[in-house]
């Protein structure tokens, strides 16, 4: 797919990419906030459309007409996930710093001021994140730690609850004071990244085997094992909307997004990891879920033991 840069303006010292999907009900909360958020850095924002069945792209034309920084709109006709589409926002980079923000998320602070900071103060700094909150004000997960074979079984052998174990948390959510240094985290959320031209180019793209989930993750450790870590500022603020473009129907799409989440987590792990450690994990969960799908009988864990079975077809 061959597209052309869209040409920043002189001031632009920002690129904001968004990848929608049945996006229509969020996009223009989104791009208001990126305008009023966003505005001193001049944004220059490329709008990807992952093959929406709704009228997300109708929305974004008629919201471009009036906008102050209106985005350069790519209509993708078949959906490849988001890190495909990620990359090929990424490659039309032409700004020195680069924001990746979902459709269903909204920038409440001045983001760039706080991430020029944080570069200052960190040098080496990979990804920025901050800290998100549901529209309600609720904490919400703002990143996490890298996942292992070992933590997967601590989270669906139903060990959690019975060994809490907060530093193994891969949803991590966080509760500072706008004016509390930044902290580094193993990896934000990907409703919201901010990170310079530079480490996308080092790091390298993000890996397309994963259509969605995990492609942050992934990328940010590969991001630490070249020295950039990730870090949570927490005066950057983002309310979001967790999985909107699901929010529907199941019937909307074609795969159970568990199904689609248990693929990507069974991918990292066998990139990671070594196989016969993976498949001692999976092969635990896996037979846990059997086992509490055949007590309790019930459409949640019915719906668990399908997905996760489901996903390791398409893996193996």
């Amino acid at each position: 797919m061959s597209l052309q840069a869209p040409v920043p303006s002189e001031h632009s010292r920002i690129t904001v990419g968004i990848v929608t999907y049945n996006s229509a009900a969020h996009i223009e909360g989104c791009l208001e906030s990126i305008s009023h958020n966003l505005g001193e850095a001049f944004p220059t924002i490329i709008l990807l459309d992952n093959a929406s069945t709704d009228n997300t792209l109708e929305v974004v034309n008629t919201l471009k007409k009036k906008m102050r920084f209106p985005p350069y709109i790519i209509s993708q006709g078949i959906n490849r996930g988001y890190a495909w589409a990620a990359n090929r926002i990424c490659e039309l980079v032409r700004t020195d710093w680069i924001c990746l923000i979902n459709p269903d998320a909204r920038l409440m602070t001045p983001a760039f001021r706080h991430a020029i900071a944080t570069t200052k103060r960190y040098p080496t700094c990979g990804v920025i994140g901050g800290i998100v909150t549901d529209p309600a004000g609720s904490p919400q997960e703002c990143g996490g730690v890298f996942p292992t074979p070992l933590m997967a079984v601590w989270d669906w052998c139903g060990l959690r609850r019975i060994f809490p174990r907060p530093s193994w948390s891969t949803t991590l959510k966080w509760s500072m004071p706008p004016d509390a240094p930044p902290r580094q985290i193993d990896y934000p959320t990907g409703a919201f990244w901010l990170m310079r031209r530079e480490v996308y180019s080092r790091v390298g793209p993000f890996d397309e085997r994963f259509f969605l989930y995990f492609e942050e993750t992934d990328f940010c450790r590969r991001a630490r094992e070249k020295q950039w870590p990730s870090f949570i500022h927490p005066a950057i603020r983002i309310e979001h909307i967790r999985g909107a473009s699901f929010e529907k129907s199941p019937t909307h799409h074609t795969r159970d997004p568990l199904s689609i989440y248990f693929e990507s987590l069974q991918k990292y792990l066998y990139k990671h990891f070594p196989e016969w450690r993976v498949n001692t994990a999976l092969s635990m969960i896996h037979n846990f879920l059997k086992l509490r799908t055949s007590l309790r009988k019930d459409e949640k864990s019915t719906r668990i033991l399908k997905s996760f079975e489901d996903a390791a077809r398409r893996v193996a």
